[in-house]
């Protein structure tokens, strides 16, 4: 049987739980914070995200207050890779603010570096779209916990919903162990990204109208 497992690391005064199946009162919450704080366009659906969690290809774990779900963040290990796409990450907007998300990676920053793993993070970019001061204050907050941007590299977010993809930006966190990194990874991660969670080939068009550009080294700031 499946079940709600804690995720054994408690804060004060949250503490986060991993969630590794669809089929529970946990999860539905979640589902209900993250269609809330996300567009559709860049939106799986609630059965594929349930899939997903109940197949253990992605793990999430949330954080509740008064027994309501206040936070949800949803990871996925890149295969045969050391990095690992920070997919979804919200919180309540009535409790954002209260060091929530800063805690959670506070956490992971520390389970990162015993497996000497990365988190790769896709970022709206704040030159586009709307809301474009909330996209950079979102951008300032991951640096502030230690992400670096890569320079220069445009990636596009297929759409979920829709035909327009998304401008983004990509990050690492924590600090990389330098202030580079080939651009042969760079590209595997992004292969990655679009094989294993939009199900795009390497020869998809949209994938080819940017991974082309992408140099020999990319500085990370």
């Amino acid at each position: 049987m499946r079940f709600c497992a804690f995720f054994g690391v408690r804060f004060t005064p949250m503490e986060f739980k991993e969630i590794n199946t669809g089929d529970c009162k946990e999860f539905n919450e979640a589902m209900e914070l993250y269609t809330d704080a996300f567009p559709a366009s860049e939106r799986h659906s609630v059965s594929v995200i349930s899939q997903r969690v109940t197949d253990g290809l992605s793990k999430m774990y949330v954080a509740s207050s008064n027994s309501e779900i206040v936070f949800l963040a949803l990871l996925w290990p890149l295969k045969t890779t050391e990095f690992i796409l920070l997919d979804y990450m919200a919180t309540k907007a009535t409790h954002r603010g209260k060091g929530i998300a800063s805690a959670f990676l506070t956490e992971l920053r520390e389970r990162l570096g015993n497996t000497n793993s990365y988190l790769i993070m896709e970022v709206e970019n704040s030159k586009f779209g709307d809301d474009r001061k909330e996209k950079e204050k979102r951008i300032t907050f991951y640096k502030r916990q230690g992400a670096k941007e890569l320079e220069g590299i445009r990636y596009l977010l297929p759409p979920l919903n829709g035909t327009i993809p998304t401008e983004m930006i990509l990050m690492i966190f924590p600090e990389y162990r330098s202030e580079e990194i080939s651009g042969a990874v760079v590209k595997n991660v992004i292969v990655r990204l679009y094989r294993e969670l939009y199900d795009r080939r390497e020869d998809d068009a949209l994938l080819g109208t940017f991974i082309h550009d992408i140099g020999d080294r990319i500085k990370l700031v």
